[in-house]
């Protein structure tokens, strides 16, 4: 079975209840995808939850229980600096949330499911899928 981590924007679009966002996500196990949650993916969700109350901090917490969360663990931490200076020297730059958000997926072994394809697209080796 192969792992995708979500990206934030999936996931904010599935709390909204965008029918695109729940229609991919409701593809995944059809097509023999593990969805995960990057660590910094669940901080930039509890970043807008907090700022709006308490049922959306209790949404991102059941996602929580729903989904494994992959740490940003020590190997991940090495992955995003040597992605960091591959980008550096081919002149390109990633969002350093992105960065680790990749990391996580590619030290897992997973993909990543964004809209964010520009940026994401821009680390090699990581399978990156359109969600939108």
């Amino acid at each position: 079975m192969k792992c995708l981590v979500l990206d934030t924007d999936l996931l904010v679009g599935f709390l909204r209840g965008e029918e695109r966002a729940v229609r991919f996500l409701d593809s995944l196990w059809g097509r023999g995808e593990e969805p995960a949650l990057s660590s910094i993916v669940v901080y930039e969700l509890y970043r807008g939850a907090v700022r709006r109350g308490r049922r959306h901090v209790e949404a991102v917490r059941e996602l929580e229980r729903l989904l494994p969360v992959l740490p940003l663990d020590g190997r991940a931490a090495r992955l995003a600096a040597e992605m960091e200076e591959d980008l550096r020297r081919r002149g390109l730059r990633v969002d350093v949330r992105d960065l680790l958000i990749a990391a996580t997926a590619m030290a897992n072994g997973c993909g990543v499911a964004t809209c964010n394809v520009r940026h994401f697209g821009r680390v090699e080796a990581l399978r990156v899928e359109k969600w939108c």
